[in-house]
């Protein structure tokens, strides 16, 4: 232990981001220098000054007050002198136990300037429950001005600050408006692309590994001498999947400002949590976006129905997630191995692949032969969007308007009458509940009833909001007709199907069994439900059949001179 002689006098002052906004009067400066002042007019020696800049009074596991909390404990500091006892902490607490307890007992002098407290003289202390109530009140009041300040600049569209966004940078120095990087802003535009190709997180972070791209943070700290302690010095270009899912996952991308995702758990405990969705907050076009809504949408159709190719092929299934049984509704499974050709891949309906022939039929198809038939009908029907506008629209719009009508039609009774059930519930359950409070029914009879009532009523909640999200598309989508041309204009020529035009032109295929049993050359329905303008499975021009219903030969040259 230290002599008497050799300890220290420390000079403590803190500053959190709440109290700098409050003035000059508080900054770390000046109170180093009242501290200063006051230990030189009252004789103190020995004395040296830590500072905590930038940390909440709430929150004692601060790098200045841990070390001064050492020399305590080695018997090193003799006196602690503060500005005021908020300057300590603003936790009533943790603060009442320092000043109460802890300093006692490890014969350490405490002095707060401001509050005339001196642990020396035993009456200056009798105000400081109070002194530390009004300071862990202060905290807490101006925490809520701190969220209640958050809130209106995310409302508003605002950044709050912090480090922007890769692929994007600060307009100018002291601003917060945010434009494109030059440098960055094309990895994240081709980072869309090659998932709306197919590839998922992991191969295009190898990718942008094998072809030497700087990682966020290594750009970042690269450019603005900024890092961060987890970064890996020794692999500037090591991608990882995590890294890329949170680029494909960010709205920020489309040109909308999205805050509010987290926060702290009180104003005592600074632990982060995510914010519910439903309560964060989204501000549309308040920058220029980077990539297309269209893009966006065929990257989330994407990413909902990756799945991982079998390890020796790196070719990802492009149907994946579009191709369903006809009949039972599941996904047509892709089946490929090594032992067999690629003019042998072919899918199969799951159900019947999983349960047998008692459930379903298989339904196959050849990958190479449904990849034929798309490729033909999508050359057919964007060649007809382009080069006959108006009666392509009319055609469309005719066809639609019936069906949809009907369809929409449908959906809203059945929306109307879960939602009428759903308030019907409601009114049980609070008569149910009445009749338990007035003895009318058992407690075991209401458990029993209200668990059944809670359980309709929990699957109605989960439906609804699927019902009228696909009642908000039908009745889009008749005015879509002009997205569909215009995006038909864009492939004047169309040379082979690739993934990003199977997502952003079709929605849906429909595999029908084949009318006769084990045979390849008996007709089999392929309907193709297309994005914006739904089914074209009736004749669009006068002499012209639709390929939908189709006889697939074993022999893709026989099926070329089939359908040329």
């Amino acid at each position: 232990m230290a002599s008497q002689i050799d300890k220290y006098t420390i000079l403590y002052g803190r500053l959190s981001q709440e109290d700098a906004r409050l003035g000059e009067s508080n900054s770390i400066q000046n109170q180093r220098l009242l501290l200063e002042k006051y230990a030189h007019d009252n004789g103190f020696e020995n004395v040296i000054f830590l500072a905590d800049d930038g940390y909440s009074g709430t929150n004692f596991e601060r790098p200045s007050w841990k070390k001064i909390e050492e020399m305590i404990e080695r018997g090193e500091v003799e006196t602690l002198i503060v500005k005021d006892l908020s300057r300590l902490g603003r936790e009533y607490l943790q603060v009442g136990y320092y000043t109460e307890i802890y300093f006692p007992q490890k014969g350490v002098r405490f002095i707060a300037v401001n509050d005339s407290v001196d642990s020396l003289v035993e009456s200056s202390n009798d105000f400081n429950p109070i002194r530390n109530w009004a300071n862990e009140l202060h905290a807490k009041e101006t925490s809520k001005k701190v969220r209640s300040t958050k809130r209106m600049q995310a409302e508003r569209g605002e950044r709050s600050g912090g480090k922007v966004s890769y692929g994007y940078k600060q307009k100018d120095r002291d601003s917060k408006e945010i434009v494109p990087d030059e440098e960055t802003a094309p990895i994240v535009q081709r980072i869309f692309s090659l998932c709306a190709s197919g590839k998922g997180p992991k191969q295009i972070a190898r990718i942008l590994e094998l072809e030497q791209v700087l990682t966020p943070a290594h750009y970042y700290y690269r450019k603005y001498g900024k890092g961060h302690p987890g970064m890996d010095m020794e692999r500037p270009y090591g991608w990882s999947s995590n890294s890329v899912a949170h680029i494909l996952d960010n709205i920020i991308y489309l040109g909308h400002h999205h805050a509010l995702k987290s926060t702290t758990i009180s104003y005592k405990n600074k632990t982060r949590v995510d914010i519910p969705e439903e309560d964060q907050i989204i501000v549309k076009d308040t920058h220029e976006p980077l990539i297309t809504q269209e893009l966006w949408a065929i990257v989330r159709d994407v990413r909902a129905h990756k799945r991982r190719p079998p390890k020796h092929m790196d070719e990802p299934n492009m149907f994946a997630g579009l191709v369903f049984c006809a009949d039972c509704g599941k996904p047509m499974v892709l089946y490929r191995t090594e032992a067999i050709k690629r003019s042998q891949f072919h899918l199969k309906c799951y159900t019947y692949g999983k349960k047998g022939k008692n459930y379903c039929t298989p339904h196959q198809i050849r990958q190479n032969d449904l990849e034929q038939v798309v490729l033909d009908d999508l050359r057919r029907v964007t060649h007809f969007a382009r080069m006959k506008e108006r009666q392509f629209a009319a055609y469309i719009n005719a066809k639609n308007s019936a069906e949809l009508k009907k369809e929409i039609n449908a959906l809203q009774k059945e929306v109307d009458s879960m939602q009428r059930r759903s308030d019907e519930l409601s009114a049980l359950f609070k008569r149910l509940y009445e009749d338990n409070v007035l003895g009318r029914i058992t407690n075991e009879q209401f458990r029993r009833l209200s668990a059944d009532y809670n359980a309709e009523q929990k699957a109605l909640e989960d439906a609804i909001p699927g019902k009228l999200e696909r009642l908000e598309k039908l009745r889009a989508s008749a005015a879509n007709v002009d997205a569909f041309i215009e995006k038909a204009k864009r492939f004047k020529t169309i040379d082979e199907l690739t993934p990003e035009l199977l997502r952003l032109f079709i929605e849906r295929i429909e595999i029908g069994e084949r009318a006769k049993k084990h045979s390849h050359s008996a007709p089999q329905d392929i309907r193709i439900v297309y994005r914006d303008i739904g089914m074209l499975d009736s004749q669009m021009e006068e002499g012209e059949q639709p390929v939908h219903m189709v006889t697939l030969p074993q022999n893709i040259d026989e099926l070329k001179k089939l359908l040329a």
